[in-house]
């Protein structure tokens, strides 16, 4: 958590950006993708003392934020809809695939994939796939590339994998781009080259990706891969976050907290939090809980803190259950 020990108004925000993208906090997509690397935190500067403490806290935790990195992306299904219709819609789509739909081949590839509708099998999700890929659907070929990428189904292979996120974002799919930057970026078969992930990030933003304007905005917030200006980080991720990115919101959030790339507002931050925990996002729900304990932006609150960080502990995520088992200890 971003806590340096020392009781002041700025407690929670001191470290800004690179230490607030550890704290993302997604919760997990029914169809798993790997995930990108967890920006790294930077030495503190010599003789703060409250931020070197803070900075040897968060990072104890950095293999649990690791796993909350931005995930590549991967074919969604729709709203929660009951199993009954699951079934229905899973028919549907294998009568349409039989007939040579291809949309419907890659909605039946999806749903095997997650077991929605139909039992889960890795091997029929990417019959379906590659199916609808080998004829030009784009989804298709970045689901089946997802699937190269983990081993599901077919054998691992990462140059595949590549390669059919390549094809995509030459045919201008966002995610395509966006994955081929994951790729570049965990250097996943490829030697790991940040500039070059920044790039295909770049597209992918431009192409209506809101995970391309996220990842680029990381970029530019740490210098990786592009030279570090925190103000074209805040207008990525403010992109990011009105095209309905949570991640985005969540460290935007931390923008606005701690004044970087924009002027200071800590009521803004405090609902930029705020509308990433409704959303689900455990991240979310810690950095507001910060925000309550501490009273930045909202006015203090204490029990409503416990809550936050009870919600957040409640999808999953660590930090947010030890801010709670601190905030209990305390209270």
């Amino acid at each position: 958590m971003l806590r340096s020990g020392i009781e002041t108004r700025r407690r929670p925000w001191v470290l800004g950006l690179t230490l607030a993208a550890m704290l993302l906090g997604t919760r997990g997509s029914a169809h798993e993708a790997p995930k990108a690397e967890a920006p790294k935190t930077q030495p503190p500067t010599k003789g703060d003392a409250a931020k070197a403490e803070a900075s040897k806290k968060d990072a104890s935790k950095k293999d649990a934020a690791k796993q909350e990195a931005p995930k590549q992306e991967a074919p969604k299904q729709a709203a929660p809809i009951s199993k009954e219709e699951l079934v229905r819609l899973a028919k549907l789509n294998e009568k349409n695939c039989t007939k040579g739909d291809l949309e419907g081949c890659y909605k039946l590839g999806v749903a095997y994939a997650q077991g929605q509708g139909v039992a889960k099998d890795a091997e029929r999700s990417v019959s379906f796939l590659k199916k609808a890929c080998d004829k030009g659907h784009l989804d298709a070929c970045n689901g089946l590339g997802i699937a190269y990428v983990q081993g599901a189904g077919v054998k691992q292979d990462s140059k595949q994998a590549l390669a059919l996120f390549e094809k995509t974002c030459n045919a201008k799919s966002a995610k395509g781009c966006f994955n081929v930057g994951i790729t570049y970026a965990m250097g996943n078969g490829v030697t790991k080259d940040l500039a070059r992930a920044a790039t295909f990030y770049e597209k992918a933003c431009t192409g209506g990706a809101a995970a391309g304007c996220f990842s680029l905005g990381l970029a530019y917030a740490d210098g990786n891969g592009v030279a570090k200006n925190p103000e074209r980080a805040a207008t990525l991720l403010t992109q990011a976050c009105d095209a309905g990115d949570m991640n985005g919101c969540n460290i935007l959030g931390h923008s606005y907290m701690s004044g970087i790339g924009v002027k200071e507002d800590m009521k803004r931050g405090a609902g930029l939090f705020e509308k990433a925990c409704d959303a689900g996002l455990a991240g979310g729900c810690l950095n507001l809980g910060l925000a309550y304990q501490h009273g930045d932006g909202v006015e203090a609150n204490q029990e409503r803190a416990m809550a936050l960080f009870k919600k957040g502990c409640d999808f999953g995520f660590g930090p947010a259950c030890e801010a709670h088992r601190e905030a209990s200890e305390t209270h």
